[in-house]
């Protein structure tokens, strides 16, 4: 289990060597070598269960305003980001095959 340490506002030190960096509203884990591992992530929190879990969470948040919906989509690309990275590419292929059924709809409909 790794540990995370706050060495000052907006940045962290993971035990493994990797950091987590905030940068305007998002947050991003960092490799030691200064190489971005993961981000843009959500919230310090989806940030501390990457590292520690390797996945991120979806759905905690209030999708009724405008920041809710944007940190929702944030804390989406995160989730596929984090999946494609431990080879499970699944998720990805699925959501690319839902957006390509939706233009091909489109396009049938609209005849252009």
């Amino acid at each position: 289990m790794v540990s995370v340490t706050r060495i000052q506002a907006g940045q962290y030190a993971v035990s493994d060597g990797r950091f987590i960096i905030k940068e305007g509203s998002s947050w991003y884990v960092v490799a030691a070598e200064g190489k971005a591992d993961l981000g843009p992530l959500p919230s310090l929190a989806a940030a501390k269960e990457y590292v520690s879990t390797g996945s991120t969470p979806l759905g905690q948040h209030n999708t009724g305003s405008a920041y809710g919906r944007s940190q929702s989509k944030k804390e989406f690309n995160a989730y596929l980001a984090s999946e494609a990275q431990k080879g499970n590419y699944g998720p990805v292929v699925l959501w690319m095959l839902l957006v390509g059924a939706v233009c091909l709809f489109f396009y049938l409909v609209r005849g252009y």
